[in-house]
């Protein structure tokens, strides 16, 4: 299965929970659909046939996931791992910039700015820019 298919299988947050089930252990069609809740069969067919290659059906009949299905189930724990550090990261550099940009425009040359206010948030990007790169890993440039 290729990128673009697996990514598209798992655009949806219900086939991920899809996953996430069968990752538990495998169930068969009736017992899926109750577990999640969906009333329409027609509704769990039509994610089912969007997760081909990600899951399969055993010699019990019952759905269960491929070796790319867990794969795929990686990459979004993955996503939602990193995710919040990159959004956080470049929080941070927003919130440095606007300290500065506000106090040098309300006191371009005042001793505390100047200082101190630049040094310090200076200090921290470059702390917080090694910490996220080299530490977690979760900038990749």
């Amino acid at each position: 299965m290729g990128c673009e298919k697996m990514f598209e299988a798992i655009s949806h947050p219900l086939r991920v929970e899809i996953l996430k089930r069968l990752a538990e252990k495998p169930m068969g069609f009736a017992e899926l659909k109750r577990e999640l809740g969906i009333k329409s069969s027609g509704k769990l067919d039509f994610h089912l046939k969007k997760l081909e290659g990600l899951i399969t059906v055993n010699e019990e009949g019952k759905y269960c996931l491929t070796r790319d299905g867990y794969a795929a189930l990686q990459a979004v724990d993955a996503v939602a791992k990193y995710g919040w550090q990159k959004r956080a990261y470049y929080l941070n550099v927003a919130v440095c910039f606007f300290i500065n940009a506000y106090c040098a425009l309300t006191q371009p040359w005042n001793q505390l700015w100047f200082k101190i206010v630049l040094p310090i948030t200076i200090a921290w990007l470059v702390f917080y820019t090694y910490w996220t790169v080299k530490k977690r890993r979760a900038l990749r440039w």
